[in-house]
């Protein structure tokens, strides 16, 4: 019986979103997921963020209306079964949000889950080299640390104490959000209506009558 390599995918979501805005593309999570954990055996999938919460921002204002959509997008994870572990964004005086917490949280599970041997091993969706050391204490641990990352957002020396590391741009089509076809996209066979076809009948006779010189003009 072949067993297989037990998998848990640690996401983090603010280094994943700033790489994929750079690059003008939309990733399909549960497509990523499936693709990172491809002939393995899947624990399960952590999405790692930060939002505001709900009664410090105003209604009918831009922030609200980013929240909303934020909140509306971590629906959709856990709808895929990927599970959000979310922080609370600090405003501070200055109006601006401050992101606390969130690397904290993720490195906290990562190290968590290597202790009570939940996982063979972490695939770690990131390119942030704050993870570093996280990764090597794992590995002492006897877990391996799979390292997924976009180029932009890539960190030489996160990518050196991983076990192995995934460059998602060279996979971008197998993770990428499909956007669903236009009508323009519609292969043309689809388009195309059936022209209708002339009485051939009708024109073998209309031929014959002249070809007879028995044609008749009105």
């Amino acid at each position: 019986m072949i067993v297989k390599e037990r998998v848990i995918i640690f996401i983090d979501g603010s280094n994943i979103f700033h790489a994929i805005r750079a690059l003008n593309i939309k990733i399909d999570y549960n497509r990523l997921v499936s693709f990172l954990s491809k002939d393995k055996y899947l624990i399960r999938a952590y999405y790692y963020s930060s939002m505001p919460r709900v009664e410090d921002v105003d209604r009918d204002t831009p922030e609200w209306d980013s929240l909303m959509r934020q909140r509306k997008f971590i629906g959709e994870l856990k709808n895929m079964g990927i599970k959000p572990r979310i922080a609370n964004l600090r405003k501070l005086s200055t109006g601006e949000w401050l992101e606390k917490e969130v690397d904290i949280m993720l490195a906290t599970d990562m190290l968590a889950m290597a202790f009570r041997n939940a996982y063979d091993t972490a695939i770690l969706v990131s390119g942030d080299s704050d993870f570093c050391y996280t990764v090597e204490t794992i590995q002492d641990l006897g877990k391996r640390v799979i390292n997924a990352t976009f180029r932009r957002n890539s960190s030489p020396l996160l990518r050196a104490v991983c076990d192995e590391v995934i460059i998602l741009d060279d996979y971008v089509d197998e993770i990428i959000l499909e956007k669903p076809k236009t009508k323009e996209e519609k292969p043309q066979e689809e388009e195309k209506k059936e022209e209708p076809q002339p009485n051939r009948s009708l024109w073998r006779r209309i031929v014959s009558l002249f070809k007879g010189g028995t044609a008749l003009f009105v």
